[in-house]
């Protein structure tokens, strides 16, 4: 049998099972090539191996029983086909087989700012003699070794797959995200939750899909990102800085959204998934439609849509009342592709309903410690798990379309987008039974442009010089109507960056530098200008009154600049990269003006006008080692940040927590403030044993933040966590091929690093949840049950406000059925 191993120009990925070998094959045609392997930019994306194939041993080495590692250039085009094969280096007598097995093999192309583009990349395979391989009677096993794109990557980066995705499907961002070491998902007091990325909440992160930045209001803790998982065929998370490549705001990491690429198969085909979730009875169902017309082959379309309907979450004692969902989705992508460029025009909508929990509201500062103190919400025997959705509740939908072109030639290439978002949120508060309409009412409408060019590499002596330059500008406007929250607001930014690299032998060096700007007009209301007016935080001296209220103008600018390095100290084997950054992010609207509470806002906040842009120092070092028997990666790092927004229990002069009481109840009163900020931490994952019949999986991370001038512990750092996974990879059963179990546990320690009395609750104890899987393909069908705290433990979780109130959602299983076609 063969063994087939293929390594492309950006890191470590994933294994494959492949058919099982055949007999010796003719050679193929091949066209020699002598040009080097594409050269590397933080915008590119390697080709990736979507299906293996059979790879033979040749009856003429049958003799010798000999062992050999051939390795060969590839060319891939822009629909993923191999367009030709050239033979580099191996024993001769393997030469017509690989050359074979290489022309079959099935690639997505390689992206350039997710553009298709011809790629060369490099591949081995290594024969082993048929005595080797398993009986007959079974299938096989073919190890498949594919680089993903973050090897490369001067950041710490990892991506997520189609099937990986796939694996998760039903679930939202934060949680599909989840896996990532380093990514913490903070649960909310409905059914949705928001990532953390080393510490750094979502204000702090950025997330774009195909390219264009998610815009939204994302102020409230329960607002999860309106981007639906499903419509993406891989998903980047980079973790810490990238502001010098993806502007203000990337301070904390970026999450990289990248839908499929569109079709060029003649014929229509696509994707089906079903889930059911058990905790909160919920049914999902999703489906994707590849089209190519046989008369008009340069033209691809597509049809996505999904949907999911849930009643309410129970924790282990109790449901959470009022915790029910709906959510639906759908898409569409036309696109045409000629030789030097295309097009593609998108559109997508979501759409999501969603309870906020009854328990959030109390009546006085005793009943809220009460009902802490008592483990257990007020009135919740009341409550029952059914899909009705009562008032306090959040309807939200999300309409995003994009237009996309680029263009290639000798001098390079250039790709420009367009994008227009509608963001409409309503929120619905507990009001007498004549009420019917939105209590909250936000409507955020964003115009953005982004041109990106890339000339040709450039040589630099021995080596080459690959260039990105971008430019990047938007207008946005938000109209808000209802009870005092959030001001109505128009802004301008824009954006101007370029980032160079230089791939040497060994090292790579890759520098970036940025401008940003941004001029936000804020309206306020009479009543709400009064009440910054009262607090001695806005005059006349910043706001232009009118007759009805007032018109605060700023301006806002920062420079961003990197330089990082990537040392290969022993190629395809050890590497060790790092990375100093300069980065700002400039205060948001509601940071600056808010005041108020919202039913998906379940504290009283208060803003603070005077807020300046923040800036971020931040030290990176990450280290990747490959080996047969083990896969590591482990990144550290320290950042200082400097006017760090910090929202946190507003202090009384005795330094206790203040308590807001309004004639909808008590709230936690939280505010803004400017400090001085650290944070350093460690994260990575490791796999023992890769591939092999039982593996051993962690992930796992660590964040320490202090205000700089008390050294006391930020509120909301991430406590400790440690993600466990036992794998066990068993031979086929009857009609169930590749099936894989899996058996893991998630430790969370204890927040022991902040101080309890500057909050209104004591953070919540350690806790251990156990988790288990199973998979299978039967024919071309997947199918996978998920159960997440089996063990029904009891928890809160220290990032969630929900910690206040109540516990989080107990026992889960997840069953799920894909099928390609």
């Amino acid at each position: 049998m063969g063994h087939l191993r293929i390594l492309l120009p950006l890191g470590l990925a994933w294994w494959a099972p492949s058919l099982a070998p055949g007999v010796a094959l003719e050679p193929a045609q091949v066209r020699e090539v002598d040009e080097p392997l594409e050269p590397q930019d933080p915008t590119i994306q390697a080709p990736r191996l979507l299906h293996t194939v059979a790879l033979s041993y040749p009856s003429e080495a049958l003799e010798s029983g000999l062992h050999g590692d051939v390795s060969l250039l590839v060319r891939v085009g822009t629909d993923g086909a191999v367009l030709w094969v050239s033979f580099e280096s191996g024993p001769q007598v393997f030469e017509a087989a690989a050359l074979d097995a290489a022309q079959r093999l099935e690639f997505a192309p390689a992206l350039r700012a997710g553009v298709p583009f011809e790629a060369t990349t490099r591949i081995w395979f290594h024969f082993a003699p048929p005595e080797l391989a398993p009986s007959p009677e079974t299938s096989a096993v073919v190890l498949v070794h594919a680089e993903d794109p973050d090897r490369e990557s001067i950041q710490a980066q990892t991506t997520l797959d189609q099937q990986t995705l796939d694996s998760r499907s039903g679930e939202g961002l934060a949680d599909t995200i989840e896996q990532v070491p380093g990514v913490y998902t903070a649960p909310t007091t409905s059914d949705t939750a928001k990532p953390i990325i080393r510490g750094h909440q979502e204000r702090r992160l950025l997330v774009l899909y195909d390219g264009v930045r998610h815009e939204s209001q994302s102020w409230g803790p329960d607002h999860a990102t309106e981007i639906d998982p499903f419509s993406a065929g891989s998903i980047r998370v980079i973790r810490g800085p990238a502001g010098t490549r993806y502007g203000a705001d990337a301070i904390g990491g970026v999450v990289l959204v990248e839908p499929p690429v569109l079709s060029t198969q003649v014929g229509l085909h696509g994707k089906a998934l079903a889930a059911f979730e058990t905790n909160g009875a919920r049914p999902y169902a999703a489906l994707r439609l590849d089209g190519v017309s046989a008369a008009h082959p340069d033209w691809s379309f597509r049809v996505e849509g999904n949907g999911s309907y849930g009643s309410s979450l129970k924790a282990p004692d109790y449901v959470l009342g009022n915790t029910a969902s709906r959510s639906w989705n759908l898409g569409g992508a036309v696109g045409r592709r000629t030789e030097r460029g295309g097009v593609v025009a998108s559109w997508h909508h979501n759409a999501l309903k969603a309870g906020a929990f009854y328990g959030v509201s109390t009546a006085t500062p005793a009943e809220f410690l009460q009902q802490y103190e008592n483990g257990r919400p007020v009135n919740a025997e009341s409550w029952t798990a059914d899909p009705e959705i009562d008032r306090p509740y959040q309807q939200v939908s999300h309409d995003v379309g994009i237009v996309k072109a680029d263009r290639s030639g000798p001098w390079g290439s250039v790709v420009g987008r367009y994008a227009f978002q509608r963001n409409h949120r309503q929120e619905f508060s507990t009001v007498r039974t004549t009420v019917t309409g939105p209590q909250y009412d936000f409507i955020l409408r964003t115009h953005s442009l982004d041109l990106l060019y890339m000339p040709a590499a450039r040589p630099l002596g021995e080596h080459e010089l690959q260039s990105t330059l971008g430019l990047q500008g938007s207008f946005q406007e938000n109209v808000y109507r209802g009870y005092s929250l959030l001001p109505n607001y128009r802004a301008f930014a824009g954006g101007l960056f370029t980032t160079q690299r230089v791939t040497l032998r060994r090292v790579d060096l890759e520098a970036g530098a940025r401008m940003d700007g941004l001029f936000r007009a804020t309206y306020l209301s009479e009543a709400d200008y009064g009440k910054h007016e009262r607090r001695d935080t806005l005059s006349t001296k910043v706001c232009e009154l009118y007759s009805s209220g007032a018109r605060c103008p700023a301006s806002y600018h920062a420079a961003s600049a990197s330089l990082g390095a990537q040392l290969h100290v022993v190629p395809q084997l050890l590497d060790l990269k790092g990375e100093l950054s300069s980065t700002g992010r400039f205060p948001d609207a509601d940071e600056l003006f808010l005041i108020g509470a919202a039913p998906s806002f379940p504290v009283f906040a208060l803003g603070a006008p005077d807020l300046e842009t923040e800036r971020a120092w931040t030290a990176t070092l990450t280290s990747t080692l490959l080996l047969s028997w083990l896969r590591l990666e482990v990144s550290g790092y320290a950042q200082r940040i400097q006017d760090y927004i910090y929202f946190a229990p507003d202090l009384n002069a005795d330094g206790a927590p203040r308590y807001e009481v309004t004639i909808q109840g008590t709230w936690p009163r939280y505010a803004y403030q400017a400090v001085d900020a650290n944070f350093r931490g460690l994260d990575g994952a490791f796999t023992l044993l890769p591939d092999r019949a039982l593996s051993l999986e962690a992930t796992g991370a660590l964040v320490r933040t202090a205000d700089a001038s008390t050294g006391a512990g930020l509120i909301g750092t991430p406590p400790d966590n440690l993600r466990l996974t036992l794998v066990g990879r068993p031979p086929p059963v009857g009609p169930f091929k590749a099936p894989e179990l899996e058996l893991g546990t998630l430790l969370v320690a204890e927040q022991t690093r902040v101080d309890p009395s500057a909050d209104f609750a004591p953070p919540p104890e350690s806790y251990a949840l156990l988790n288990a899987g199973l998979s299978a393909e039967v024919g071309p069908t997947r199918v996978s049950v998920q159960g997440r705290n089996l063990l029904d433990t009891a928890y809160r979780d220290y990032t969630s406000l929900l910690r206040y109130y109540a516990d989080q959602p107990g026992r889960s299983v997840h069953v799920r059925v894909g099928v390609d076609f």
